[in-house]
């Protein structure tokens, strides 16, 4: 006898793990605005893990209401191929994100968002290493529970252009006003391509990590990079 189909995600699904995300989100935002400078380490190292923390628990709140197979929300296994392209597409990611800064900074001044990861990763080989199972494993996995395995496969329902760019906006959203919307919504797009095509969390979350792993680890080199680009022309030209 054919197994019943499961039920995908909908809009009560949407509004529960957004609710849910963004209320964690903006009370862990009030509490690491009370920690001092002195502390920016342990702020970008506490606000990597609890923002995965927060996702996980969207996550729950969403498959709480009604559909409580995880399978629904995308928790399939992805093949050898897919996991492979997803890692080639983060650092391909990671590649374009550099020319968006390149040309975002050449037109735009803003403060800078990363001080308090910059500063875990350059705190020693601890700190680097708890930052990047924060950053690199819990966020990424936190975000892609949300925003693919939630919201983009309610969307997708809707079609392509609904479930690959509008969950993308909506992640990029999420990020804030800096031009780290503009690398969200990189991430988001191919993480949601990932997922449209594979109906599996997976290749979106390896995606996902690469690119956090990728950048966690430049942030490590030295002081406030600019780019990749930057820290592989001073190689280069130490080199020569």
């Amino acid at each position: 006898m054919p197994s019943t189909p499961l039920k995908a995600p909908g809009w009560l699904e949407i509004a529960a793990a957004l609710i849910c995300y963004l209320i964690l989100v903006v009370f862990l935002g009030l509490w690491l605005a009370e920690m001092s400078d002195a502390q920016a380490a342990i702020r970008g190292i506490v606000a990597m893990a609890a923002n995965g923390l927060a996702g996980f628990l969207a996550l729950l709140t969403a498959c709480a209401l009604r559909i409580r197979d995880l399978r629904a929300f995308g928790f399939r296994p992805a093949s050898r191929h897919w996991l492979l392209a997803a890692a080639a597409m983060g650092v391909a990611a990671v590649g374009i994100s550099i020319l968006i800064e390149q040309v975002y900074f050449h037109f735009v001044t803003e403060p800078n968002t990363q001080g308090d990861f910059q500063a875990a990763a350059q705190s020693g080989i601890a700190s680097l290493l708890v930052l990047i199972f924060a950053g690199a494993v819990l966020t990424p996995l936190g975000e892609e529970f949300v925003f693919r395995g939630v919201i983009a496969n309610a969307l997708n329902r809707y079609g392509a252009w609904s479930g690959v760019l509008g969950s993308a906006t909506i992640f990029a959203v999420a990020h804030g006003p800096s031009v780290i919307l503009l690398n969200a919504f990189l991430v988001g797009l191919l993480a949601a391509f990932a997922f449209r095509r594979t109906g599996s969390l997976w290749p979106g979350v390896v995606i996902h990590v690469v690119f956090n792993g990728l950048w966690l680890l430049i942030y490590s080199l030295q002081p406030a990079p600019a780019s990749l680009a930057a820290l592989i022309l001073a190689a280069l030209g130490a080199s020569t």
